[in-house]
């Protein structure tokens, strides 16, 4: 286990860090996708506590949001405490629920994900800086490549210079995989996925809880035509970060993905990194110069210097 002290933080962050979402959080909205469904996302902002160099923008993937996800818990009190504004995309996707419905499922769909981030987006322009950099994690990332891909279709630009994109484009054959897992378990909840929170650590005294979508949530997504003319068109940095060992995005994917953006005409603004030993969910912060911290430093430099 590596010691926290050497990435910067403190090994106990994690307790003092709703105290400094508290102390510096600045505002908080609901941001609405506009659509018939009209499902929405929280966006917060959290000002540094000293003079910023930019923001860090974030967006979490299924089941997960970034009060509770780990990458997210300890990027948030790093950059905080390091120079950078944080601002939270919190969707539908990271909203639990004791008694899950197929009426709510029908309700969160990957469109519907789509449209909302690319809200997200366009709302958070106004409060963007000289430095923004945007990490999605798993279908967060996925997503953020889908919703910058609409607003590049429509040649609008952002002021998002960096894209860190962890695990994006799960494999349809780990979906297959999990839908069968899942059905075996839940057979009355056949025409709705229910997703566990795994971050619920007193499932006991409160009982599990689930964000439910449809088979259809996956078949869209992993569906979803890969598009490199669109994503040459961003203008942004864009690194696609693998972990080596994840079972739900092959590495071998985003590596031929990554091998097709270089043919694109901005071809020296992608990058692919593969962190060792790393699994989907990248809990485990690596001591070594591809950690998720240096990835970050390494954009800050590399943006400060245009």
């Amino acid at each position: 286990m590596i010691n926290l002290s050497t990435l910067g933080l403190p090994n106990n962050f994690k307790d003092l860090l709703p105290e400094l979402k508290s102390k510096t959080l600045k505002w908080e909205t609901n941001c609405y996708s506009g659509t018939d469904i009209n499902n929405y996302a929280t966006i917060s902002f959290y000002e540094s506590l000293r003079s910023p160099y930019g923001n860090i923008i974030l967006t979490p993937g299924l089941g997960t949001n970034t009060d509770i996800d780990p990458l997210s818990k300890m990027l948030i009190f790093w950059a905080l405490t390091h120079r950078f504004n944080i601002i939270t995309f919190n969707t539908f996707l990271g909203r639990f629920y004791h008694k899950p419905t197929l009426q709510i499922a029908q309700q969160n769909t990957y469109h519907e994900f789509v449209h909302v981030l690319q809200k997200c987006i366009t709302y958070t322009e106004n409060f963007c800086s000289d430095i923004n950099i945007m990490i999605g994690h798993s279908a967060g990332a996925t997503g953020t490549i889908d919703a910058m891909n609409n607003l590049a279709t429509n040649d609008k630009k952002t002021k998002i210079n960096s894209v860190m994109l962890f695990a994006p484009w799960v494999s349809i054959k780990w979906f297959n995989s999990m839908q069968k897992n899942i059905s075996a378990h839940h057979p009355d909840t056949r025409d709705m996925i229910p997703i566990l929170n795994i971050f619920n650590t007193d499932k006991k005294s409160t009982g599990p809880e689930y964000i439910p979508v449809t088979p259809k949530f996956f078949h869209d997504m992993t569906h979803n035509q890969f598009r490199p003319d669109l994503m040459n068109k961003w203008g942004t940095n864009i690194t696609i970060i693998a972990g080596e060992k994840d079972k739900k995005t092959f590495t071998k994917l985003l590596a031929k993905r990554f091998e097709i953006l270089q043919t694109q005409p901005n071809h020296d603004k992608f990058s692919f990194i593969v962190l060792p030993n790393a699994k989907h969910s990248f809990l485990e912060i690596y001591k070594n110069n591809q950690s998720v911290i240096s990835l970050i430093k390494s954009q800050k430099t590399k943006l400060s210097k245009k």
